[in-house]
Order: structure tokens, then sequence, then C-alpha cells
């Protein structure tokens, strides 16, 4: 399994709109080959993480790759959207053991 974690610093005031469109355009992830799932964790430091589960790293690659991953992060491809300086994803092989 492949892990994306998107650290995303949001101001309270607009941290339940945030929320809202992570739950509108989830389901849109669905179409994508080797696409797991998707979760909202809310950090102490009061950032939003966007931790999202894959088959393998070419499937997350497809995604990234795909014009609905520039719809999701405001127009910008992968690239761009990785030398943001507020980006902050990490990606984790995994095994899951239970």
């Amino acid at each position: 399994m492949f892990i994306a974690v998107n650290k995303i610093a949001v101001p309270a005031a607009h941290r339940e709109q945030m929320v809202a469109t992570f739950e509108k355009e989830a389901p849109n992830m669905k179409q994508f080959k080797g696409f797991l799932g998707l979760e909202l964790w809310n950090a102490e430091d009061g950032s939003l993480l966007a931790v999202s589960r894959w088959e393998s790293k070419e499937a997350l690659s497809e995604y990234t790759s795909n014009p609905l991953f520039q719809a999701h992060h405001g127009g910008a491809s992968n690239e761009q959207a990785r030398q943001n300086p507020s980006a902050n994803v990490q990606h984790y092989e995994a095994r899951v053991l239970s």
C-alpha cells in the first residue's frame, strides 16, 4: 500500500469550508484505479491531514497526472503543488498487519 499525507494549514475560520469541500470531492476519487480511501485527520497544531491510501505509487501517480488533481489543487500540477512553500506532502510505503 502507498500512503500520501498532505498537511494543510487552515485558519480556524475556514476549516469547516475546507472539510465540506473534501467531503464533496472525495467520491470523485473512486474513479481512479488503485484508490483505496481518503481520510481527514485533525492535527494537534490545528492543521488538517489529508491521508489518501493507494494500492501502489503508480496508482497515485495516475491521479496526480490527471486534470482532476489540478482541479483539487487550485490548478497546480503535481510538481507545482509539491514545490509550493506551504505544501507539506509526505509519502509512505505501508504494510497492513491486521
